[in-house]
């Protein structure tokens, strides 16, 4: 199996031809560590391991060896079993995620309306509450995508439920998912309750998300330039 460009091939120890060491048997073969613990308990050389010296020895494992095993019957029935449970396992993961994001999509969310120089000056006092070193203050003079942006996200943090929907999800099989959908949900909202921010939250949906300290998106879900991510999870 090829590596691919975003995946160099590993480095090995020297004199390792036709050697193959556990992450190559795990990565490129689809052995687990209980199938190596089973067939494969000691290795057939071991090597120094050429990124540390402090590092224990690699263990290298011939690939006719390998190849010999991987024909057996018993080999073959452990692998079985193995892509049962994977399969199962997956079943289980997709089907706790559905269930997060149809939780997600049923949340009432709410957004109190004010006069919009009123908010915005509010938007403005709260960036420059907590600007960074690098940034400069807002005022109303500053450039309109600018102070969208930020009215934007003082709306999403400060005046919706945001924060707290998303606590629901804590912890949850498919929280980032779950945190997409709200997000979005929430940017409709805004964009419905002051339409001359539509534009903006209808670009931040394309914005790779700064997500909760934990909340991890699968590689399905990065940044698309055709379609929000939270679109992208209901497909």
């Amino acid at each position: 199996m090829s590596r691919g460009k975003h995946h160099p091939p590993r480095p090995k120890p020297a004199n390792s031809e036709g050697m193959l060491i556990a992450n190559d048997l795990k990565k490129d073969r689809g052995w687990t560590d209980t199938q190596i613990k089973t067939f494969l308990p000691e290795p057939d050389q071991t090597a120094r391991n050429p990124f540390s010296r402090k590092a224990a020895p690699m263990k290298l494992y011939a690939l006719e060896r390998v190849e010999a095993i991987e024909a057996t019957p018993e080999y073959q029935k452990a692998r079985e079993a193995s892509r049962t449970r994977q399969i199962a396992a997956r079943t289980r993961a997709l089907a706790k995620k559905k269930e997060a994001v149809a939780a997600a999509q049923a949340l009432e969310l709410s957004i109190v309306p004010e006069p919009w120089q009123e908010m915005q000056d509010k938007a403005i006092a709260h960036f420059n509450s907590r600007l960074r070193r690098s940034q400069s203050p807002a005022s109303r003079n500053t450039s309109k995508a600018r102070l969208d942006r930020l009215t934007v996200n003082y709306l999403r943090h400060k005046q919706t439920s945001y924060e707290e929907e998303l606590k629901e999800f804590k912890g949850v099989v498919g929280v980032g998912e779950a945190y997409l959908v709200v997000r979005n949900r929430i940017l409709d909202l805004i964009a419905d309750t002051y339409p001359q921010l539509r534009d903006e939250c209808e670009r931040q949906k394309f914005e790779a998300p700064e997500l909760p300290e934990g909340v991890h998106l699968p590689d399905s879900l990065q940044l698309s330039e055709r379609v929000p991510l939270s679109d992208a999870v209901t497909r």
